[in-house]
C-alpha cells in the first residue's frame, strides 16, 4: 500500500511541474574552415521573470545594468548555472562533450527584458556538431526559433526535442 502511495504522489508531483522561467536563445556563429570560429549566445528571459529579476538587478534603478551589478550577476545568477551545464549539451556524434566555458558575460536591459549575452570558446568541428537547449529539471524552458541563429559559413537546421521529461530544442551546424 505504501508502494502506491509512493508512486501516486511522484506521478502527481509530474503533473505539476512546468517551466518558471523560459528563455529564447539566440545563437550568433561563424564557421570558418568546417569549425566554429566564433560562438555567442543571447538569452532574453521572458517578462515575468525580467520584471522580478531587474527589481533586485537595478540595485540604483537607473533601468541599466552598470558593472558592480553586472558582476553580481555573473557570480549569483550566471555562474550557478555551471550546474545544469548552461541548459546546453554539445554533442559531437551524439556524445555529450565538456560543460561548456561561458566568458565576456554581459547583463542587460532591453524592452523592459533581463538579457544575457556570453560568448563560448569554441574550435568545434562542424561534422556531427549538435546543441541540445533544455533542462532535465523541468523549470527552465528554453526556446530556439529558426529565425533567432545567426549563421555564418554554415547552414543550420533547428528541430524539437522531446526527452520523454522535458521538451527542448537542437541546432545542428552543417
Amino acid at each position: 500500500m505504501f508502494k502506491k502511495f509512493i508512486i501516486l504522489t511522484f506521478f502527481v508531483n509530474i503533473l505539476f511541474a512546468h517551466p518558471h522561467t523560459f528563455i529564447e536563445v539566440f545563437p550568433t556563429i561563424e564557421v570558418k574552415k568546417h569549425k566554429i570560429s566564433k560562438l555567442h549566445f543571447k538569452w532574453v528571459l521572458d517578462d515575468m521573470s525580467s520584471a522580478m529579476l531587474i527589481m533586485e538587478f537595478d540595485q540604483n534603478g537607473n533601468a541599466k545594468i552598470d558593472k558592480k551589478e553586472n558582476d553580481f550577476i555573473r557570480k549569483n545568477y550566471f555562474e550557478p548555472l555551471v550546474d545544469y551545464n548552461f541548459y546546453t549539451d554539445v554533442k559531437i556524434n551524439n556524445k555529450i562533450q565538456n560543460t561548456i566555458k561561458p566568458k565576456n558575460f554581459r547583463a542587460s536591459i532591453r524592452n523592459n527584458k533581463a538579457v544575457y549575452e556570453f560568448d563560448v570558446d569554441s574550435k568545434y568541428s562542424i561534422k556531427n556538431l549538435k546543441f541540445d537547449f533544455g533542462d532535465e529539471d523541468f523549470f527552465v524552458a528554453m526556446i530556439l526559433k529558426k529565425e533567432f541563429v545567426k549563421i555564418k559559413g554554415a547552414k543550420a537546421k533547428v528541430s524539437d526535442l522531446d526527452n520523454d521529461f522535458y521538451f527542448g530544442y537542437r541546432l545542428e551546424i552543417k
